[in-house]
């Protein structure tokens, strides 16, 4: 049979309410009596009950998390994070996948509200789901994506940065057949890598293909496809360095290359997006934009525990109030790059060292807005800054 509050109560000696009290921590109850009830409550083997106080206190000790995928290694490290930030604070994380379904997206934080979810870190932009939360009230942070009328803060990749980095880099090397392959332009992610290939392209004045422009779906079946493409080009228009910027499309990118017997990096430099342990145990090491997916994990965890537990001074924000923080990307040079052979790309160059040393990459400050029709955009200003993290007051476009 369960032991109930009254048996902790009687068997401390208190009254019911005191004993409620002291088992939440309130302030109003002394140390000493605190300590007698929860030796009593330890002794009985009493366990609070999580919908009662629920009810009560409009608000229960569990969050949820609400992601696309688990392929993603990023995702897979800001889920242990984010359980690793709460935990330390007494809440419980409820994880949802949704596929990238809309639908299931809906869904998912439908039930988590319905359940009375503290707060939600979610990725996804579905509107329908974004409205409801605001319109609920409920503590939202937005993670990698950016849904037009935010429910919340965001915390984003700087992902044109990224991209943009990783082209320079093989540009540098000597590179100008360069492919890439990113996710769908309708992923805020995919698109604006996809912005700092062209941005970094036609800064160095080399003229984008559009046959080495590949957008596929986040999967690891994505990955065979979009190889096969650009390999049956003719061997004069074959690309003689590839940026994967779709991480979940390299689980099956680089075997697909393997298959094919494509020599890395001699007949092929490689760049992937997002680093991940097939990056690093790939023969040879895989060189990676690495998107600190730790760090925006970390980073969503406390713009999330700050809107529910404001520290004592913090000045209360408005639940209007909505803040966009980019975390900055960086290069991790491995094995994976060299300069083109002059016979396949006609100019050559110093080959990047294959050490394992990393580098970080600055931010890019976006001042007016970007085409991309298809695939096409501006140039920006190129503006360095040493640090990693950055609130911005501009919001980007959602086409």
């Amino acid at each position: 049979m369960a032991v109930d509050l009254r048996q902790v109560a009687q068997r401390s000696g208190v009254s019911v309410s005191t004993a409620s009290r002291a088992l939440n921590g309130s302030s109003r109850v002394s140390d000493q009596t605190v300590a007698k009830v929860r030796a009593a409550a330890a002794a009985l083997g009493y366990r609070p009950n999580a919908s009662a106080r629920a009810l009560r206190t409009a608000r229960s000790q569990f969050v949820g998390l609400v992601v696309t995928n688990l392929v993603n290694t990023s995702f897979q490290a800001i889920a242990e994070v984010v359980q690793r930030e709460f935990a330390r604070r007494g809440y419980q994380l409820m994880l949802s996948v949704t596929a990238g379904d809309p639908a299931q997206e809906r869904s998912a934080l439908r039930t988590l509200v319905d359940h009375s979810a503290a707060g939600v870190i979610v990725v996804g932009s579905d509107s329908a789901a974004t409205k409801e939360l605001r319109a609920l009230g409920t503590p939202t942070v937005h993670l990698a994506r950016r849904p037009r009328d935010p429910a919340g803060d965001c915390v984003l990749g700087d992902e044109i940065a990224g991209g943009r980095s990783a082209t320079e880099y093989l540009l540098a090397a000597g590179h100008r057949r360069i492919a890439i392959v990113a996710g769908p332009p309708e992923v805020q992610s995919g698109r604006e890598r996809m912005q700092g290939y062209w941005l970094a392209m036609r800064a160095a004045g080399v003229p984008v293909r559009e046959e080495l422009t590949l957008a596929a779906a986040l999967s690891p079946e994505a990955g065979p496809p979009a190889v096969a493409a650009l390999l049956a080009l003719p061997a004069r228009r074959r690309p003689t360095a590839l940026l994967i910027a779709n991480h979940e499309a390299s689980y099956g990118a680089l075997p697909a290359l393997r298959e094919r017997a494509v020599a890395i990096p001699a007949d092929l430099s490689v760049i992937c997006y997002e680093d991940s342990p097939l990056a690093r145990w790939w023969h040879p090491a895989i060189t990676v934009i690495d998107n600190n997916a730790r760090q925006m994990g970390e980073l969503a965890a406390r713009l999330l525990l700050q809107r529910l537990e404001p520290a004592d001074g913090d000045r209360v924000r408005e639940k209007t109030e909505v803040n966009e923080i980019r975390v900055g990307t960086r290069l991790i040079e491995r094995d994976s790059c060299q300069a083109p052979s002059t016979s396949r790309a006609g100019s050559s160059s110093v080959s990047p060292s294959s050490s394992q040393r990393s580098r970080a990459i600055g931010t890019l400050p976006l001042t007016h807005t970007w085409s991309c029709s298809p695939w096409r955009s501006s140039p920006a200003p190129r503006t360095r800054t040493a640090s990693a993290i950055r609130p911005i007051s501009w919001v980007l476009p959602i086409w």
